[in-house]
């Protein structure tokens, strides 16, 4: 008989953040009250030497940041192996997105010499915003010592790096800004949400400033994302996963059925828009606060898991000529949100995988230097679009088991055996 494997992601949630939320929710408990603060003072805790600021999602974040550190029309240097909103979002605070290329190999992170090279030919920058990626700490150095040398600020998006840790700061704290996401895949969640820190006074109380003229998180929507998360947490639940939702989905990816493969994809629809949306326009509300303040301490033990199985991905897989791999650190300046590796073939190797009982998935991140929408600021980034169509998911979360890993690692292996000449 055919066993299923486990799941390729699971929530961070637990059973006590359901009921928390939803009571909240329900009954309005601390729905209004002081748990931003709290949740500012336990962040500021953590980060001593920044002030924190609770935003209702990651890309509020970014958009606030941007808005009161450019002027209208200035330049943002930024990754185009991103997520449409990023892009959007500097939009929306007045920037004209100018993309510098990722790095060759598999960091998937911005490559500096490329910022460099814009730092040096391109006039009227207003700030660089660098992304570390599925929680590898980019190459920021050289990025921060260009732009202090020009007074050029630098924001970090942070949003699937929250624990990460380069020369013993933070992800976040190296820069003007940093910002973190706790959305509903993220290792810490509150469903929906996000947080800003920075060092700088004044850029904290304008980014309150705006906040505060915004209506909190409203009860319905917040209701809304706990019941995906539910429906989420259901169908990855052991036995519904093993007894039908798995055999579900395996069957849909072997025939080419889209109705169900793309539940799991986002952004398949980016569009452009330079006006702020009214969707995100709210303030964070104490249950997303709460919610958030009690996963904190549990950061550091869930980055080591997901540091043990990577380093089982990296001695099994790192001899495979073609495979690149991401680099292995296990001084915390890599947290796996996933492991993602790169195939040329990578659509037969997901499907290869599928027919071998694994469960992984494609990455859904594009290159947006290259979609139609943002046509105006096209430009070529030929790693960007390498990423874009060779990255695959490996599962890192904590619960995911060492021999599934191993099952992985075994089934790649046999994939490239099998095709070699």
């Amino acid at each position: 008989m055919f066993s299923a494997p486990q799941p390729r992601s699971r929530l961070y949630t637990t059973a006590t953040a359901y009921g928390s939320g939803f009571l909240s929710a329900l009954t309005g408990y601390r729905y209004e009250g002081h748990g931003t603060e709290d949740l500012e003072h336990a962040l500021e805790a953590i980060y001593p030497d920044r002030i924190a600021v609770a935003a209702p999602m990651a890309r509020v974040g970014i958009y606030l940041a941007l808005k009161n550190l450019i002027q209208p029309g200035q330049k943002v240097i930024l990754s185009p192996y991103t997520i449409s909103d990023v892009v959007n979002m500097v939009l929306c605070a007045g920037g004209v997105p100018l993309f510098a290329d990722i790095e060759p190999g598999g960091s998937c992170n911005i490559d500096a010499g490329q910022v460099l090279k814009l730092l040096a030919s391109e006039q009227n920058i207003g700030a660089v915003m660098v992304t570390h990626f599925y929680g590898l700490i980019c190459n920021i150095d050289p990025i921060l010592d260009a732009c202090r040398a020009q007074g050029i600020p630098v924001i970090e998006d942070a949003a699937q790096a929250f624990g990460a840790k380069h020369n013993g700061r933070f992800a976040g704290t190296m820069s003007d800004g940093g910002i973190f996401s706790f959305g509903l895949l993220k290792n810490v969640t509150s469903f929906v949400g996000g947080a800003v820190i920075t060092p700088h006074r004044e850029l904290a109380d304008h980014i309150r400033r705006d906040l505060k003229e915004l209506p909190t998180y409203p009860k319905r929507a917040l209701m809304s994302k706990m019941a995906k998360g539910a429906a989420f947490d259901i169908a990855t639940f052991k036995p519904a996963f093993e007894l039908g939702v798995y055999w579900l989905f395996r069957h849909a990816s072997l025939h080419g059925m889209n109705f169900f493969n793309n539940k799991l994809e986002t952004d398949s629809k980016p569009v452009s828009y330079k006006q702020f949306p009214n969707r995100y326009a709210y303030r964070m509300s104490g249950a997303q606060a709460d919610l958030i303040r009690s996963q904190l301490d549990r950061v550091e033990r869930h980055t080591q898991e997901r540091i043990a199985k990577a380093k089982i991905y990296d001695e099994g897989l790192r001899d495979l000529p073609g495979v690149v791999l991401p680099p292995m650190r296990t001084d915390g300046s890599h947290i796996y949100f996933y492991y993602p590796i790169q195939v040329e073939n990578r659509e037969a190797l997901a499907l290869y995988m599928t027919e071998k009982l694994r469960d992984v998935q494609v990455s859904h991140h594009r290159n947006c230097a290259a979609m139609a929408c943002f046509a105006d600021y096209a430009r070529d980034c030929p790693k960007a679009a390498l990423a874009e169509r060779r990255l695959i998911y490996l599962p890192t979360y904590p619960g995911y088991r060492d021999d599934q890993v191993r099952a992985n690692v075994d089934v790649i292996r046999g994939f490239f055996q099998e095709r070699r000449p």
